[in-house]
């Protein structure tokens, strides 16, 4: 196959008896909450860990483990960051405040077969070098995913095929995108787009890219975990003051499910198109997952295009 890929969607027809025995699947059910039948065949064997993948390769260290991120339900305070409160607004999406007044937001989406629900413990971390910044954590909805023979799963868009032709399709996706523009709207009645991220894992680090790219203002920048631009063709024109959007592309070079060279087709993709501040950062050991070594270079990219605007006191 020669398209990216995302969590869920590569299938295997092994019956359901083997597959529960592959560890790999017991990750996937675990972790991702992608229905059976899920892929095993192309993700490396054993239960990959957020912590301790790296661009260095390090072992976790002993902090890190009371700190890693499961992806999984509702983390609390004392685990990933004291002080950030947690909330559902009132179209359902979570929402993460720090221990300062906010005044910046970054939109956060997860991956195909998860929820907002399962990037809170990594959302957090953020929260906790960034108390000042608003984080929202939407839920994609409910649908058919057409590789995954039908099963319905949380999705952004659906996907239906592991070649180009296929990838450039994403049905439903412009739908999704009208979601996270209601909450840019909304956000913008209390700060500029200049104090405005879209970030996101997998499927949700495609949407980011997506849909930063073509709504109409510059945000203030761009995160893809473990992503790749969707549809490319449909952001092509860029307008000028589009191009000078901060962009990140975060991705483990072990990852066998959305594959390093599609972080890099991505890249290389952007900068074609004339983007004048688009880099990758390349995890060596990373596979399909978040690390906190990772979860740190978020953290400082937005400390870098959304700094903490509170007047410094007066010595």
């Amino acid at each position: 196959a020669d398209t990216p890929m995302d969590v869920g969607m590569l299938l295997t027809k092994t019956p359901r008896r083997m597959a529960a025995k592959s560890r790999t699947h017991r990750f996937l059910r675990r972790f991702l909450r992608v229905p059976l039948p899920v892929i095993a065949s192309r993700l490396p064997m054993g239960t990959p860990t957020m912590t301790g993948s790296g661009r260095h390769a390090l072992p976790p260290p002993a902090a890190a483990t009371a700190a890693s991120i499961s992806r999984r339900g509702m983390a609390s305070a004392s685990a990933a960051g004291a002080g950030a409160g947690v909330s559902i607004d009132g179209d359902q999406n979570i929402v993460i405040k720090g221990s300062d007044a906010d005044t910046a937001t970054v939109v956060f989406m997860h991956g195909l077969g998860d929820t907002g629900h399962g990037w809170v413990d990594g959302v957090m971390v953020l929260s906790k070098y960034n108390p000042h910044v608003k984080f929202i954590l939407p839920s994609a909805d409910t649908q058919p995913v057409t590789l995954n023979f039908g099963a319905m799963m949380p999705s952004w868009y659906d996907i239906q095929g592991l070649d180009l032709k296929s990838n450039e399709k994403c049905q439903g996706i412009d739908s999704s995108m009208a979601r996270i523009v209601a909450i840019i709207e909304n956000e913008l009645k209390s700060r500029p787009c200049s104090r405005i991220m879209l970030g996101g894992f997998s499927q949700g680090g495609a949407m980011s890219l997506y849909c930063g790219l073509k709504y109409p203002q510059p945000l203030a920048g761009l995160i893809c975990m473990s992503g790749y631009l969707p549809k490319p063709d449909s952001v092509s024109g860029l307008q000028a003051k589009m191009k000078e959007i901060p962009i990140r592309l975060f991705h483990g070079e072990a990852d066998e499910v959305v594959r390093y060279e599609f972080a890099e087709k991505t890249l290389g993709y952007l900068k074609e198109k004339g983007m004048k501040d688009v880099n990758l950062l390349a995890y060596r050991s990373l596979v399909h997952s978040a690390s906190m070594e990772e979860l740190k270079d978020v953290s400082d990219f937005i400390q870098e295009v959304l700094p903490d605007e509170k007047p410094k006191p007066k010595l």
